[in-house]
């Protein structure tokens, strides 16, 4: 699981930008308009570009703890709680939504991360 889980956050990043090419508009119409302040002031415009936005994010998340984990052979719990901090407001704000991927793949790091803890603690006592 140890180099599956950034593999999984960058899969994520990845839905996001194929999800965006795919089914938005929004991006040719705002780039007709100039771009420059172009996304407020229309809820789906708005919405769009989170989305795109997000996509970055996850893959910033998932490519640096891809990076740890090869550094450091150990996958940080702090990548476990940042997908929970993030999944678990989305699925309460917007049920319909990929929050619960954010939400298994950050349980899943969490659970890495502590077994690797517990190994590292029983190998050192």
């Amino acid at each position: 699981m140890l180099r599956w889980i950034p593999r999984l956050v960058i899969a994520l990043a990845a839905a996001h930008f194929a999800v965006f090419v795919a089914a938005s508009t929004t991006f040719d119409d705002m780039a007709r308009e100039g771009l420059w302040n172009t996304a407020p002031g229309e809820a789906r415009r708005a919405y769009e570009m989170w989305f795109l936005l997000a996509g970055f994010g996850l893959l910033a998340l998932g490519t640096l703890s891809r990076r740890i984990v090869r550094d450091t052979g150990r996958l940080p719990a702090q990548l476990g709680w940042y997908l929970l901090a993030i999944g678990i407001p989305l699925q309460v704000l917007y049920p319909v939504s990929g929050a619960p991927g954010l939400i298994l793949v950050g349980a899943l790091a969490l659970l890495t991360s502590c077994r690797q803890a517990r190994a590292a603690s029983r190998r050192e006592t």
